[in-house]
């Protein structure tokens, strides 16, 4: 694995197929368990031949109806609270935002895992980040990481650096610890080089019409 270097048009890094197996697998992964953690599709949609107002009637209901808060406390840090003092507040902020945030999220995530498949012509390990894609598939990254931590027990910095140094018991942990650091440092590396560009004014846009081409 080599980290993201910025090329003609596009930031690319280098993943054996393993790599990008695993990643892309853990990306879809997460994608589907926001889905199945969090359903806000009503029971009973209206009926084809409902009268106009019946149905609009169902479609208030549906609107004012609660939003069930995520169940899995790894979900739940994905779709946090909106706030931690006022639980009405936090419902409301839920109700309203939790669908549009979930599909966002895992967009980025089915983004994620197929930039990690794409072949880029010539050069199969090679995985190419267009400019137009860097901050979702960025965000994605954060949210793997996320789920991840939950499942890892990490709360502070001190848990995340105690991860690399203690035993990790299973093989199953020792996967996890292993896929949590090769995503912590792809991220990085992606996230500095947008940093840097964005400091820069850098054009990382293709020319010309050419695809983004890297060397090496």
């Amino acid at each position: 694995m080599k980290p993201f270097r910025r090329t003609r048009g596009a930031y690319v890094a280098r993943l054996t197929d393993d790599e990008r197996r695993v990643l892309a697998g853990v990306a879809s992964d997460v994608a589907d368990l926001l889905a199945d953690d969090v359903d806000d599709e009503p029971d009973d949609q209206p009926d084809d031949d409902r009268l106009d107002d019946d149905r609009l009637d169902a479609l208030a209901r549906e609107l004012a109806a609660p939003v069930r808060r995520p169940q899995d406390p790894a979900v739940h840090r994905l779709l946090p609270d909106a706030s931690r003092d006022d639980p009405a507040l936090a419902d409301e902020f839920r109700r309203l935002t939790q669908a549009d945030l979930r599909d966002t999220k895992a967009a980025g995530l089915r983004l994620l895992a197929r930039t990690l498949t794409a072949r880029d012509g010539n050069r199969p390990s090679h995985v190419v980040v267009a400019p137009a894609d860097a901050r979702p598939v960025a965000a994605a990254m954060t949210d793997v990481r996320l789920v991840l931590a939950e499942r890892l027990g990490i709360r502070t910095d001190e848990d995340a650096e105690a991860i690399y140094t203690t035993d990790p018991v299973t093989a199953q942990r020792a996967q996890l610890v292993a896929v949590y650091g090769a995503l912590s440092w792809l991220q990085e590396s992606l996230v500095t080089l947008m940093l840097d560009d964005a400091r820069n004014g850098v054009d990382v846009t293709p020319r010309g019409g050419a695809g983004p081409q890297a060397s090496g």
